[in-house]
Parts: C-alpha cells; sequence; structure tokens
C-alpha cells in the first residue's frame, strides 16, 4: 500500500468517526437517554443470567453497571423532559420512564449490596425488581423523541 493510499484510508477513518460522533450528539438528551436505557436492561439481563447461576461476583458487578446506565439515563432523560414541548411524547413519556428508572436505579444499587455481603437470593430479588422497572421505564423512554 503506498502512502497516498494509507493517507486516504486513515482520511476516511477519522470523517466516519466524527460523522458517528455528530449522529451521536444530534440525538440530543433524549436519544443518548434511551441508549443508556437500553444499556440498562442488557446489562441487568446479564446480571441475572449470572446470579441465577451462582456467580454472585460477576453479577454484581453488572448490577453495578445497571445503575450506573440507568443513572445516566435520568440525567440525561430529567434534561430531555426540561427542554421538552408541553404535549410532545418527551414530555408526555419522559417522566414515567424516569420514575421507573428511578425505582431500577434504587433496586439495582440494593442488589450490589447484598451480593456483596453474600447474600445472593436477596441479591436476586432486587435484581428482578430492578429489571422490571428498567423494562417498564425503557419502554416509556423509547417514546421519547
Amino acid at each position: 500500500m503506498n502512502h497516498a493510499t494509507k493517507f486516504t484510508m486513515m482520511a476516511a477513518a477519522l470523517f466516519i468517526a466524527s460523522a458517528s460522533t455528530s449522529a451521536f450528539a444530534d440525538a440530543g438528551h433524549a436519544g443518548t437517554a434511551k441508549a443508556h436505557c437500553n444499556a440498562m436492561v442488557e446489562t441487568g439481563e446479564s446480571g441475572m443470567d449470572h446470579g441465577g447461576q451462582g456467580h454472585t461476583g460477576t453479577a454484581v458487578k453488572h448490577f453495578k453497571q445497571m445503575a450506573q446506565d440507568g443513572q445516566e439515563c435520568l440525567n440525561h432523560g430529567q434534561e430531555a423532559v426540561k427542554s421538552a414541548d408541553k404535549g410532545s411524547p418527551t414530555e408526555m413519556h419522559g417522566g414515567g420512564a424516569m420514575k421507573h428508572v428511578q425505582e431500577a436505579v434504587t433496586h439495582a444499587n440494593a442488589a450490589v449490596e447484598h451480593g456483596e455481603a453474600g447474600h445472593n437470593d436477596v441479591m436476586m430479588n432486587h435484581a428482578k425488581e430492578a429489571l422490571m422497572h428498567a423494562k417498564e421505564g425503557n419502554k416509556h423512554a423509547q417514546e421519547m423523541k
């Protein structure tokens, strides 16, 4: 590969990376909230799988990440709701979504505490609650525009 071809490939890669970053940024707070809500559900499901197999330490790591993703969803979701037009899908669905996400974060944090204390059964009970609220919150968050 000659020097000009390498330069062209690097320039194309940089363009694609900046374009994808711009597209993500253009999604605004609602789009970022939706992405974090999706991640929260996926991570919670992974934590449930590991906890159900008795892998408490791995489950705890997933529930910590679930709580972090949920908190990011809350941060961006609340900003999206604040700046939303009255009657918009974001304003109508955002409040309900954020209530469920807050509950999910609370239960995910409780799951972490109990898991770290070696109480796998109690951890799993909180994890089930966390995942239920995460899924419901995510359902509403996906309606935000």
